[in-house]
């Protein structure tokens, strides 16, 4: 048999392998989270139910003509609460930099240096 074939067959065979071994642990992860869940079926049922909006539970129609404004004020509301669950990075200013660049910014400018001061003693004898 060729070399090359034979190569070839042994590539494929061994990204099979892996391939298989991929599908395997796939399974195997299902199967785990099925069993660690803890959920029973009903409860699944449940939380599917509960997550859907009824339309007749809203607290307005079709018709009304305060509508838009009633929606923008969930919205808000919605928004609001989110705001105080995640808090904002803000920007810093491009002036200030952070104590830990600062700290690296010495390190590498005392390393140049000292490296230089090296240079400079084996030049002068």
């Amino acid at each position: 048999m060729n070399p090359i074939i034979q190569g070839l067959i042994i590539a494929g065979i061994g990204m099979g392998l892996v391939f298989l071994a991929i599908v395997f642990l796939w399974g195997f992860m299902d199967v785990l989270v099925k069993v660690t869940s803890g959920k029973t079926k009903a409860e699944k049922e449940d939380a599917k139910q509960g997550s859907v909006i009824d339309a007749e539970a809203l607290p307005f129609d079709e018709g009304d003509p305060n509508r838009l404004q009633k929606v923008a004020a969930v919205a808000v509301a919605i928004a609001m609460s989110m705001h105080k669950q995640f808090s904002v990075i803000k920007p810093q200013d491009s002036n200030s930099i952070s104590p830990w660049q600062s700290a690296r910014r010495t390190q590498v400018l005392g390393q140049s240096a000292a490296l230089l001061n090296r240079k400079s003693r084996g030049t002068s004898k």
